[in-house]
């Protein structure tokens, strides 16, 4: 008779990743966030579809304070020739925003939110992923300042 009974130690992803990311995974044969835990970090980043943005969204849901960086990182699909936000941003918002001038990491920081939704192709999802972006560049020198404080 075949066993049916699931460990109770393998937690399924549910929710607690992205989609896409969620969908690599699973095309990848893992299921669970203990498979996930087993792949981290070299195995995932040889998965087709997983690039480091993707990679990074992993790290922050289900390794929180690590930050694991690969000793070769691979160049994204599209790299944009000029741009300091290669490797920053994912490939396909670092290349729309290119296409609306936007090139280094000081021209996104001083655009305000309703002429970045002007740039055909940049809609609420890269929008959000830019946010985001603005809110870690807060932490970080928000974080430095407080270091600079108390040495």
């Amino acid at each position: 008779m075949p066993n049916t009974q699931t460990s109770i130690s393998e937690t399924p992803i549910g929710d607690q990743l992205p989609l896409r990311v969620k969908t690599i995974l699973e095309r990848n044969g893992i299921h669970t966030i203990e498979g996930v835990r087993s792949a981290y970090p070299n195995e995932l980043l040889k998965m087709r579809g997983m690039g480091m943005f993707r990679f990074k969204q992993i790290e922050a849901a289900l390794f929180p304070g690590k930050s694991f960086t690969p000793s070769r990182i691979y160049s994204p699909v599209r790299y944009i020739k000029g741009s300091s936000l290669n490797g920053v941003l994912a490939p396909e918002t670092v290349q729309v925003l290119a296409r609306g001038g936007i090139t280094t990491i000081e021209q996104l920081l001083v655009t305000e939110s309703k002429e970045l939704l002007k740039i055909r192709g940049l809609g609420i999802h890269k929008l959000r992923e830019i946010e985001n972006f603005h809110h870690e560049m807060k932490e970080r020198e928000q974080n430095t300042s407080q270091l600079a404080h108390t040495t």
